[in-house]
């Protein structure tokens, strides 16, 4: 589908986003077109803190701040399940109750309610505490106060302003309580009316209205997923974008952590064409100043293909990307300069069950996957 710019759309503003649903053959379906979205950069209430055990784990597991986690639960069949933890932290690491052999690991975080993790095939015979970046921290038998009840997080609101609904749309809002266009995207476009990023919004509408920029226009009032918001870290980082995909090198630099995570996340969705995939040659990434994990992430994708480009935003996706699908695949060669600056800047990042660092650990996963990394 061709986005549309504000010369078709006849009218003083340009069109920003595309509501775009999927027809009976799966096909891509334009529902409507707007000028503004309100409500799209909302952080949703951290979920309340809870104090979870990790028991039976063996030792060197250490106390400290994880940040985003999560604790994964493994069953003998391989249907694994997965509860998303908000600010992490290890309290605490004491004898276990069971065993003194082994440690308890105490976490306090927010903890994401997940009650389809009760559909794993057979009990769980261990849990892990694993990082964002897919580290794990610590391994155990059980997790008390883990298999609880919890609340659903509360909808957020998402006023689309200036929206000119195609009939799809149009008959939708009509029927209120009818049929619904079903699977729903807004896609944001750039200046050059490029898609920026596309992301599943769903179709409850709370009420339409004619619109504040008059015609015949309306505004429309959805509630959405909370999860589904890029966030109020992404706002600086989708104005940066706006003009189009970076051309200049380091331009993620000025972000923190959290907006070079949401640059990552534009650098996926975007969808930026990248033709078949190629391989050989050597690649230089600068490993000074990088800072943080994500700092790493989008240091790597511009050195392999260039500014704005996405080439993994942890050790998981790295993997895939070195599968295919991404413009380059090994063999190649990355010349990893000040390395040893990387390892030290990112010395927080250390996995406690295998002694190494993130970058140790993320130049031993291209070099399982056929990447010759020169450690400069």
């Amino acid at each position: 589908m061709q986005p549309v710019g504000h010369r078709e759309w006849e009218r003083p503003f340009p069109v920003r986003y595309l509501i775009v649903g999927e027809d009976e053959d799966g096909e891509e379906l334009l529902l409507g077109r707007c000028a503004a979205v309100e409500g799209l950069f909302t952080d949703p209430a951290p979920p309340p803190r809870e104090v979870l055990v990790l028991r039976g784990c063996a030792p060197g597991a250490a106390v400290g701040w994880l940040g985003p986690a999560e604790i994964v639960g493994r069953t003998a069949s391989g249907f694994d399940a997965w509860w998303t933890l908000v600010d992490a932290e290890v309290l605490s690491v004491a004898p276990g109750a069971d065993d003194s052999a082994l440690v308890d690991v105490v976490i306090g975080a927010g903890v994401h309610p997940a009650d389809w993790h009760r559909n794993a095939d057979g009990p769980f015979v261990r849990f892990e505490l694993v990082t964002r970046r897919g580290a794990v921290r610590a391994t155990g038998r059980a997790v008390a106060g883990l298999a609880v009840d919890r609340p659903a997080a509360d909808p957020l609101p998402l006023r689309l302003v200036g929206c000119e609904p195609a009939e799809p749309m149009r008959a939708a809002l009509r029927k209120r309580r009818g049929p619904h266009p079903g699977y729903t995207e807004l896609w944001s476009l750039d200046d050059t009316g490029r898609v920026m990023d596309r992301r599943a919004i769903g179709f409850d509408v709370e009420w339409t209205r004619p619109s504040v920029l008059g015609g015949a226009l309306v505004d429309v009032l959805l509630t959405v997923e909370a999860d589904g918001l890029p966030g109020s870290a992404a706002r600086a980082v989708w104005r940066q974008w706006q003009a189009g995909p970076p051309r200049q090198a380091g331009s993620w630099r000025g972000f923190d952590a959290a907006g070079r995570h949401a640059w990552l996340m534009l650098a996926l969705r975007s969808g930026r064409p990248l033709g078949p995939d190629r391989s050989g040659g050597e690649y230089h990434l600068p490993g000074a100043d990088l800072r943080n994990a994500s700092g790493l992430h989008c240091a790597i994708g511009e050195a392999l293909l260039g500014p704005g480009s996405y080439y993994g935003w942890g050790l998981d996706a790295l993997s895939d990307s070195l599968c295919g699908g991404f413009g380059l695949v090994p063999p190649f060669t990355l010349v990893w300069h000040d390395f040893a600056a990387t390892e030290e800047e990112l010395a927080a990042d250390r996995d406690p069950a295998t002694g190494l660092g993130y970058p140790e650990e993320l130049a031993r996963e291209l070099e399982r996957d056929g990447v010759t990394v020169v450690r400069a």
